[in-house]
């Protein structure tokens, strides 16, 4: 409603101006000031419809922001690990600032006020039209001209747009990965190097704001060249046979509004230039966020509850074939963990025991083969039933910006205060977490600096038995740990490990955790299975591994 009043509100001055010159000046008529006061208060009325309509368009596009970012946020949720793996963190990062933020402007600014000034221009054309046919002929066959370099502009700023985009979004990939790595860089005084590695990232963005810039510095050039023109053309028209006007039938007062509409026509066309870049980095935001929403989602057999056993659970991996993209990792991996037992899978590093590791936890689908934990496959779960089977240690450990409370039950608030106590009793992290400030309640930060690296392994270890999952799945827990803080480690895992099946995946023998059982890893198979005492007596490649750790010589 708004954008149709303001196209007729618009050409009010014009028409006011035709009356003052023709009635008040020319004419000498009375009201001048009455004359003049109404003119003022139409371009007053022009500024608060203007303001009206933008208030509306920015509260219309925040809410579409809010909307659209918390679809991304849930829409990142059914995205499989692969995304994750494959996608730079920056890249996500992109979509959802830079990215969005072009489609809010072209729905809080570009669009509507490119619909207003388009609206605006009919409404002028109808003015002048009304005012002289002629005049009215000479704006109609300006518009030609215009469409054809607006849509020429149109075309070749969108791509320079699209390349922008990408470039922004190679910056933040930059940016994360060098924050990410900053310790690293300065421990070894590589900030030189890695910023003159950053240089090239920046100058290609350069490049592409320059491409861009061209087109958007020459548009509006051409439109107010194309305007100069059609003006000069006009007023020759209208005052040919001697300034008399005559030949058109215009006074001096209808020529003076024509000349003002003709000013105020190319005001909106002008602005749409800046309006149309709004709209093509929008097109830009819009493609790559639609690209996002058209990533494949995980694939789901079954997603309706199912009875999550509480207890000793058997593993069963039955011909595993796996590949992430490339070549398969895993080549027909079998192996079958009693329940209640303690299991281990050693072997070099890439042999594919991390993979095995995942599998088992859900978080990738099988290509051939299946794997079973207490006769369910843990893929096919909603996330939390598979919480609720399968507790994860990885090698990792990941502490979040928020309490310790919030670190054990990742925010799930099912998950109550006395059974974060237990867990953090269970693994030996209670005493310690009593004398923090505020308790569970401390705020731990990215890295949790008031806890040791052994601490942060404990609270992770809290973190997996919280749900009082029936199998554990540990990943180097000692790994990088001192004998004191391991000990520890290994006591906590002990105390858990009544009425739990626990699989160890470690690189190192001296890694495996009191095994019921070990099965060697090699090329993506298992190789060799047996108990600790029996495969030492084989000449086989527990026997070899063991030889060369005793010596002092790691695998990997």
């Amino acid at each position: 409603m708004s954008v149709v009043a303001g196209a007729f509100i618009s050409t009010l001055p014009s028409l006011i101006l035709r009356t003052i010159v023709d009635e008040s000046l020319l004419m000498g008529g009375g009201g001048l000031w009455l004359l003049a006061f109404t003119y003022l208060g139409a371009v007053l009325l022009i500024g608060l419809n203007d303001l009206a309509r933008e208030y509306g368009a920015m509260v219309f596009g925040q809410r579409m922001l809010l909307n659209l970012r918390s679809q991304m946020l849930s829409f990142l949720r059914v995205l499989p690990i692969s995304y994750y793996n494959n996608t730079p963190a920056g890249e996500t990062m992109a979509r959802f600032t830079a990215d969005i933020d072009a489609i809010n402007s072209l729905f809080s600014a570009g669009l509507v006020t490119a619909i207003a000034d388009l609206f605006k221009i009919i409404g002028f054309l109808s003015a002048l039209f009304l005012l002289s046919r002629p005049l009215g002929v000479v704006a109609i066959c300006a518009l030609p001209v215009l469409y054809i370099v607006t849509d020429y502009f149109r075309r070749n700023i969108y791509q320079k747009q699209l390349a922008v985009r990408r470039k922004v979004s190679d910056i933040n990939t930059a940016i994360h990965e060098i924050y990410s790595g900053i310790k690293v860089i300065k421990v070894y005084g590589r900030e030189r190097r890695f910023a003159e590695l950053f240089e090239p990232t920046l100058e290609s963005h350069r490049v592409a704001m320059n491409a861009n810039s061209v087109y958007d510095a020459w548009f509006p050039c051409l439109t107010q060249t194309i305007r100069a023109v059609v003006i000069a053309t006009a007023l020759t028209i209208g005052a040919s046979n001697n300034l008399t006007f005559l030949a058109l039938g215009l006074s001096l007062g209808t020529l003076a509004a024509a000349a003002d509409l003709f000013i105020r026509l190319f005001e909106p066309i002008e602005a749409i230039s800046g309006e149309m870049q709004t709209v093509q980095q929008a097109m830009a935001g819009i493609s790559r966020v639609e690209a996002f929403f058209q990533q494949e989602t995980e694939k789901k057999e079954s997603t309706q509850d199912a009875a999550v056993p509480s207890e000793n659970v058997e593993v069963v991996i039955k011909d595993i074939f796996f590949s992430y993209g490339g070549g398969d990792v895993l080549h027909g991996a079998s192996v079958s963990i009693p329940a209640g037992s303690k299991a281990a899978i050693a072997g070099r590093t890439g042999s594919g025991k991390t993979t095995l590791m995942n599998l088992v936890a859900g978080l990738y689908p099988a290509k051939r083969g299946h794997v079973k934990v207490g006769g369910l496959d843990p893929h096919t779960l909603p996330p939390d039933q598979r919480r609720r089977l399968v507790g994860i240690v990885p090698q990792t450990v990941h502490i979040f910006n928020a309490s310790v409370h919030e670190n054990v039950t990742l925010r799930d608030d099912r998950i109550n205060h006395v059974k974060v106590q237990e867990a953090l009793e269970t693994v030996g992290l209670w005493p310690t977490i009593q004398h923090l400030p505020q308790g569970v309640d401390t705020q731990l930060g990215e890295g949790a600096q008031q806890l040791s690296h052994g601490q942060t392994q404990l609270l992770s270890l809290a973190r997996a038995i919280v749900t009082d999952p029936p199998l554990l799945l540990l990943d180097e827990l000692t790994s990088g740990l001192d004998t004191l803080t391991e000990r520890q480690v290994l006591a906590a895992i002990r105390g858990i490990s009544e009425k739990r099946t626990i699989l160890t995946i470690s690189h190192r023998l001296s890694g495996i955790i009191d095994a019921d059982m070990v099965h060697i890893m090699e090329g993506g198979k298992i190789v060799e299975s047996g108990r600790p005492e029996a495969l030492a007596q084989r000449e086989g490649w527990y026997s070899i591994y063991k030889r060369l750790e005793d010596r002092g010589w790691r695998i990997s």
